[in-house]
């Protein structure tokens, strides 16, 4: 297991591009509240605009379960672990990098990255909450695209939302379900949101300046929805005001804000939910 990495100040100075990006990851969750299994499938490509190197990848009091490269584990000497960084060594121009990570929502008191509260499972990944999740670069200037799959009990976790648009979900044996999200435009990990628990949708289509309809969704705890309405007038408004002031509307199918009565910050600043 990855040992937590203590802070040090990160100077502008230091500044220096990453030798390898994350074109696109896919991100699936098989979630428990003791332990939840991570799956990370990045595209990895070379940054010609950055010196040759390998690729490095954050991580902090992760379990590391497996490691593959285009499909196999790599070869020794390739992979060097240490505190809060996990570095390969890769071939070519791009590579298939897979990683399986363990991680504890119910452990992690720290409230950062994927944690549980009453009972519900919440994420905090700005600024660097994401390494707390799986191995990646988490970097601001690391724009990917997302693509994640939430698997739970049903019972347990009724709602499973995740950034973008929901593109499938359904049923599984043993009582469990699944859903996909998909953003199709590139994000730095920082804006990650996952929110798995028992919510009810205020929901209210709208049509957007360019004639797209998209749903807006405000998700409450029980017995909240009469609270729901001024948060789904505010968000209405605030995205009319994009396209008056700036000509910018929402790029996505949905708009989701989740309202939770134990949540850990006031907001922040993730991409559609």
């Amino acid at each position: 297991m990855s040992s937590p990495s203590s802070r040090s100040p990160v100077q502008r100075a230091d500044y220096q591009p990453l030798s390898w990006g994350v074109e696109s990851v896919e991100l699936s969750f098989v979630l428990d509240a003791e332990r939840t299994v991570v799956r990370s499938r990045m595209q990895c490509r070379r940054n010609p605009d950055a010196e040759a190197g390998p690729l490095v990848l954050n991580g902090d009091g992760l379990e590391l379960v497996a490691l593959t490269v285009d499909g196999a584990a790599p070869a020794g000497g390739k992979v060097l672990e240490a505190p809060g960084l996990l570095t390969i060594a890769l071939d070519g121009e791009a590579a298939d990098v897979e990683v399986v990570t363990r991680i504890s929502p119910r452990a992690n008191t720290a409230l950062s990255g994927l944690y549980e509260s009453k009972g519900g499972l919440f994420t905090q990944c700005e600024a660097e909450g994401f390494r707390r999740i799986t191995w990646f670069p988490d970097r601001p200037d690391v724009m990917s695209r997302f693509t994640v799959t939430l698997e739970g009990d049903a019972a347990t976790y009724p709602v499973l939302l995740s950034n973008g648009n929901l593109v499938e979900k359904g049923s599984l044996p043993g009582g469990r379900h699944f859903a996909r999200w998909e953003d199709p435009f590139p994000k730095p990990s920082y804006l990650f949101a996952l929110v798995a628990g028992a919510y009810v949708p205020l929901e209210r289509t709208v049509t957007t300046a360019s004639g797209r309809e998209v749903l807006l969704q405000v998700w409450v705890e029980d017995g909240m929805l009469d609270r729901a309405v001024h948060a789904m007038d505010s968000l209405e408004h605030s995205l009319r005001w994009d396209e008056t002031r700036f000509g910018l509307e929402l790029d996505l199918d949905r708009y989701m804000i989740v309202v939770a009565s134990d949540f850990n910050m006031g907001a922040m600043e993730n991409k559609g939910l």
